[in-house]
């Protein structure tokens, strides 16, 4: 019998392992696909954005409580996980000095995925791949896992058991959602599921006329005649409609909530723009709009607020100039879909905080089952905050897990 079989081989998975395995349980893995860490490989374009250079709770959403959050984030600080990465596993890494991500020196993924689990090995874990984890039977003693392996049905027993089995976003990677299934199954309530950190569609053919470009901005979500978040962050036009930092952490809000997404260009407010113009007023507003923004969207804005692109500011009649303020520091980005979860990051939704223990992520319906990674109710934006997500809660999980033991 294992002391502690852990549902899943990705970010969140091995670092439970490891942990659980530092402490002297007997540990097991069990990975669905035919390697641990599938998305770990595939994660920021294959080099891996390990972690955020700085981060806070407000970094992070959840449908539960802020205060769980945090005091979750106060487990493992971000300059602890940092050195674990550098120090204990001797990944060097590197901060992008204009997004603040941290990527692995080597520009490798495959070096973090398999440093993971070189460290998992070396704490004694065994590593199973290709088991899928049917059902979860809690027992007196334990627990008795229903296992789908090689062709056959098996029967695994364990005195603890860690759910991180990862979400549904990019199911090429493993990550199916049988993990929910598993969590409602063991008596979690989970909250409504949906792909975050998402591209979004348009249905607007003139904005999607301008794929590949990409321009600053001030993003703001309104829902419920409220702005429920604002932030400055790139915008990337693609053939369906919008990615890029701003759109996919402005996602949920619009897949959730059905809010609208408006824009200020080049993150300028209504008084920047005015200011600009004054400033410049020489200048012939092409040339000028020119300086902030790239060209096709500055006659995509020209030609909505009908304002000739050769004129100079001072030539501009106060009425085209009231129309295209609005355009600038307003703008408002028409969608009508996502792309779902084959090109979502993360899943929002699932297993609730209050569904466990803050202390050990411990299952308080489920005693003896914890639970960490993308299958809580918790995001993060773009930028390695979902693993930094998925390293606090596996550390914690898997440390919990073995420390009951004892």
């Amino acid at each position: 019998m294992s002391d502690v079989v852990i549902v899943g081989g990705g970010a969140a998975g091995l670092m439970a392992a490891i942990f659980a395995g530092r402490a002297g349980a007997r540990v097991t893995v069990l990975e669905v696909s035919n390697a641990c860490g599938l998305k770990i490989l595939v994660s920021g374009g294959g080099r891996c954005n390990v972690l955020p250079g700085a981060s806070d709770p407000s970094d992070f959403f959840t449908t539960g409580s802020r205060n769980v959050l945090k005091r979750l984030f106060r487990t493992w600080p971000l300059d602890d996980v940092r050195t674990f990465f550098e120090a204990d596993l001797a990944i060097a890494l590197k901060e992008e000095t204009a997004s603040g991500k941290l990527f692995p020196a080597s520009n490798s993924a495959k070096e973090v995925r398999d440093r993971l689990v070189g460290a998992a090995q070396s704490a004694g874990v065994t590593l199973l791949t290709r088991h899928r984890v049917r059902g979860i039977d809690h027992l007196e003693d334990g627990f008795r896992l229903r296992v789908r392996a090689d062709g056959e049905d098996i029967e695994l027993p364990a005195t603890r058991v860690v759910l991180a089995a990862g979400g549904q976003s990019l199911p090429k990677t493993g990550s199916d959602g049988s993990g929910f299934a598993l969590a409602a199954a063991t008596d979690h309530a989970l909250v409504d599921r949906y792909p975050a950190l998402v591209p979004l569609r348009s249905p607007d053919a003139e904005l999607r006329a301008l794929t590949g470009l990409a321009a600053p901005v001030r993003w703001r979500a309104l829902a419920g005649g409220k702005t429920r978040e604002t932030r400055e962050r790139p915008l990337l036009f693609t053939h369906r409609g919008f990615s890029g930092p701003a759109a996919l952490d402005a996602s949920h809000w619009v897949v959730r909530e059905g809010a609208t997404l408006r824009v200020a260009w080049a993150a300028m407010d209504a008084a920047a723009w005015e200011f600009a113009l004054e400033a410049e007023s020489r200048k012939r507003i092409d040339v000028l709009l020119g300086d902030f923004l790239p060209n096709r969207l500055v006659e995509l804005l020209l030609r909505r607020a009908n304002i000739p692109g050769h004129l100079r500011v001072t030539q501009m009649h106060p009425k085209q100039r009231r129309r295209l303020i609005p355009l600038l520091a307003d703008f408002e980005l028409p969608t009508d879909g996502d792309e779902g979860y084959k090109k979502a990051e993360v899943t929002g939704g699932g297993v609730g905080l209050g569904e466990v223990n803050p202390s050990t992520l411990e299952s308080r319906s489920s005693p003896g089952l914890y639970v960490c990674g993308e299958l809580f109710d918790t995001i993060g934006r773009m930028g390695g905050y979902n693993f930094l997500w998925a390293w606090v809660t596996g550390r914690l999980a898997g440390e919990s897990a073995a420390a009951s033991l004892r």
